[in-house]
């Protein structure tokens, strides 16, 4: 039940790393390329999935890697994070909505 809540609570990181490891983007990549860097010398990463056939997975939240990594608005659940967030959910939002608007049809 405690991994349904905290799955509940990041549905809007899960959701941007779906996104983003769908529809690669160069710079994601990069930022997924070091953010995985830290992670795998790390204790808590390849833990525990909240949901089985993810993984890796943080073994602090059980989240897959392979989305973390890409959202853009999730940071490292450790006390001193080995990397944070570089947007919120709420600028990514925006940023995105704002790259949409600039696209010519």
């Amino acid at each position: 039940m405690k991994s349904v809540i905290k799955i509940w609570k990041a549905k809007g990181q899960i959701l941007e790393g779906i996104k983003n490891n769908i529809f690669k983007v160069d710079h994601i990549e990069e930022i997924a390329a070091e953010r995985k860097k830290f992670c795998e010398g790390c204790i808590l990463f390849d833990g525990k999935c909240a949901v089985p056939g993810t993984g890796p997975c943080c073994g602090d939240c059980g989240c897959s890697m392979k989305l973390k990594w890409r959202s853009l608005s999730a940071s490292c659940p450790l006390e001193e994070p080995r990397w944070k967030a570089i947007l919120t959910f709420e600028e990514e939002y925006m940023l995105q909505q704002k790259l949409r608007e600039d696209v010519p049809e």
